[in-house]
């Protein structure tokens, strides 16, 4: 339980100290005060002392009312200068601290917070010992020494749980993003459930709010699912970057991956995953490859290096062969080029088809829309009449004796989605042929370089005098050796991003299977008393308040979002927001019962609600004094928790009493102004 023991703001000015003071007891609290004399302030400290001016609109001083920080007004129309402020709060939960933060200091920042061990305001001790804490600053729902709302946190005995960002990570929840379920501004408070929750990037924020309030076991099946939902995503991004790598290494080797797809999925059989080589015409593996070319190395080393002249006859042979060899590349490479170009023709045809299908499906859709809506078509032709001479004619080219009933606009709507669909497959199609070409084209361009190079190298050998040693016997020699260190470093590279793809394959195994032990339902037997009782409170404020807009039976607690929601007609089973079907005073009423039966039902549930309720001026929208005094009536149930209201009654001592008379409360009464002169101890 929170409960605030006491407040007070002491606000030195050049004339001295002015501020309040105030305390509150279990049960339910009034705070009473005309319009003008400082209850917005008054509130609005309560929440600078707990951290919680998030639910202002901003963070730290100058969330803050003027008087507290600028110029005090006392008597009316004399202005005081303010040199500092402070504020204190006494908060209680088994144990008792008191809380002190600066409004407006010159030797402290406004995230500075000192935390008494003790009551500094009630009790009899004004010397407490106290340690210094930081808020609104990395580290301060975090840091276990210095961080203030970590240590509230642990004040409240709540162990705040993890939910998932919108990056896909995860994040505790904050307590900032818990205060508005049982904290009500009233500027901005009354406009919607939990309308000042700050946003911290945070996915379902509200659901994942009230299922820890009432200390839901959903809370840790969908933590499960989230938890779940970002290591797949982890994974995925991973498995994106290995198959970058793998596709890397086979363009830097001169070959093509096969056998891996791009999206995630368990593998079993690795061995079906390879580089493949292009050699003459056909495709092997890279270890293959490598193979062949450590023979070809082992053959060469075991000869002697001979001359010039004793290659004569060979070397003509193999400059025959290379030549032949040349020729067939080129061959290869002109046939293929053109080939190239006119795929990437096709492939740009397709794509002004598939702008052009788009665009006539938007059209479609758009007129389909509108005579949804019961729009009749503007155009003439809709209407089988020419738009000049205003004529009968046919939409058809077939003769006239032919009866041939035109396709009707969903009709062209399916048949251009199908359209869409099949250019875009083979789009897909065409860029895959497109990619297998280029590679191959620049394999076949790597091999013309090669023998070219050959070429010219043997007829350079040719006219060298016939008792040099063959240098390009050497230099073959040395070109191979070192393809077969290039292509064995690839392979060891291959090999140790196979593993780490046999580690992702595991890991998507286990995500898979923990996902599939998942309880379908994911609330407990337990969970659906909470939900139902949370209902059954609701419906029953709605009557005891006077809810009239939407008949009872067609109002619920969503099972999605917690929030109230509603039929448009009985029996359907379309639901929404019940804001947007309820009068302005229906839907305060809906507020009032919403926060009340979330309080009720953890109170009857023991949860994680910290059993305070504050609320700023909750009569909104002119309400009934009559609906007004049955809500106070039913906040002065909570005797064992605490209630503050605060309110102005309307600026009339008549409505005040029409209002309390026979409620059990207790008052505090803010005569002409919060902030007065006060007496320096």
């Amino acid at each position: 339980m929170l409960k605030i023991r006491a407040i007070k703001l002491e606000v030195n000015t050049a004339s001295g100290l002015f501020g309040a003071e105030y305390s509150f007891t279990n049960g339910l609290n009034i705070i009473r005060g005309d319009n003008s004399t400082g209850k917005s302030s008054l509130f609005q400290s309560i929440l600078y002392g707990l951290g919680f001016e998030e639910l202002l609109g901003g963070k730290n001083e100058k969330t803050m009312q003027s008087v507290l920080k600028d110029q005090v007004e006392f008597p009316d129309g004399k202005l005081h200068p303010v040199n500092q402020s402070f504020v204190y709060l006494e908060i209680e939960n088994k144990e008792i601290v008191t809380v002190k933060r600066s409004i407006t200091s010159d030797a402290r920042k406004a995230q500075l917070v000192d935390v008494f061990s003790g009551a500094l305001l009630t009790g009899n001790k004004k010397e407490l010992p106290s340690r210094p804490m930081y808020v609104h600053d990395k580290g301060g729902a975090s840091d276990d020494t210095y961080g203030f709302h970590l240590f509230l946190s642990e004040f409240l005995n709540w162990n705040l749980p993890e939910v998932v960002t919108t990056k896909g990570e995860l994040s505790h929840l904050y307590l900032q993003q818990i205060a508005p379920a049982f904290i009500v501004e009233q500027k901005s408070g009354w406009s919607d459930f939990f309308a000042t929750l700050p946003y911290y990037a945070m996915r379902n924020t509200e659901s994942r709010v009230v299922e820890f309030l009432l200390n839901m076991d959903v809370f840790e099946n969908e933590k499960r699912k989230q938890t779940l939902s970002s290591s797949k995503q982890q994974l995925s991004n991973k498995w994106n970057s290995l198959f970058f790598s793998f596709n890397k290494l086979a363009e830097k080797s001169g070959g093509t991956l096969r056998g891996l797809e791009q999206n995630p999925s368990i593998i079993n059989n690795f061995g079906g995953i390879y580089i493949a080589m292009l050699k003459d015409d056909k495709e092997i593996t890279i270890s293959d490859f490598n193979e062949q070319q450590k023979a070809d190395l082992v053959q060469l080393e075991k000869q002697q290096t001979t001359t010039v002249g004793n290659n004569i006859n060979k070397n003509e042979e193999a400059l025959k062969k290379l030549t032949d060899k040349l020729n067939q590349l080129s061959l290869n490479y002109e046939m293929l080029s053109p080939e190239l170009n006119y795929d990437n023709e096709k492939l740009k045809q397709y794509r002004k088809q598939l702008e052009a299908v788009q665009e006539d499906l938007r059209k479609n859709k758009g007129a389909l829309k509108v005579k949804s809506l019961g729009s009749e078509l503007p155009a003439e032709t809709a209407t089988d009449s020419c738009p000049t001479c205003h004529q009968p004619i046919k939409d058809s080219l077939l003769p006239s004796e032919i009866k041939q009933t035109p396709m009707r606009i969903e009709d062209n709507v399916s048949f251009l989605e199908a359209q869409q669909k099949m250019i875009e497959v083979y789009i897909e199609g065409q860029e895959k042929v497109i990619k297998d070409k280029g590679k191959k084209l620049i394999v076949y361009q790597t091999q013309l370089t090669e023998t070219r190079q050959q070429i010219r190298d043997t007829k350079k050998e040719l006219v060298q005098d016939e008792r040099l040693p063959s240098v390009l016997e050497i230099e073959r020699r040395l070109n191979l050796q070192k393809k077969v260190e290039f292509y064995s470093r690839v392979i060891e590279e291959f090999a140790q991003l196979i593993e780490e793809l046999k580690a992702l394959s595991k890991e998507l195994d286990r995500i898979l299977s923990r996902e599939k032990d998942l309880p379908k339902d994911f609330f407990s037997a337990e969970d659906r008393k909470k939900l139902a009782s949370l209902q059954e409170n609701f419906i029953a404020f709605l009557r005891k308040f006077n809810y009239q807009s939407k008949p009872f039976e067609a109002i619920k607690i969503s099972s999605d979002n917690y929030i109230p929601v509603a039929q448009k007609m009985v029996g359907e089973q379309l639901f929404y927001n019940i804001k947007f079907d309820s009068s302005a005073s229906d839907f305060i009423r809906c507020l009032w019962a919403y926060y009340t039966s979330l309080f009720k039902t953890s109170v009857a549930f023991h949860t994680n609600h910290p059993m305070l309720l504050i609320l700023d001026e909750p009569k909104q929208q002119d309400m009934a004094i009559g609906n007004f005094r049955t809500f106070l009536s039913e906040l002065s149930q909570f005797r064992d928790q605490q209630v503050i209201v605060f309110a102005s009654f309307e600026n009339s001592d008549g409505s005040f009493t029409e209002t309390t008379d026979g409620l059990k409360f207790s008052l505090n009464r803010i005569e002409k102004k919060l902030i007065k002169p006060m007496k320096q101890y």
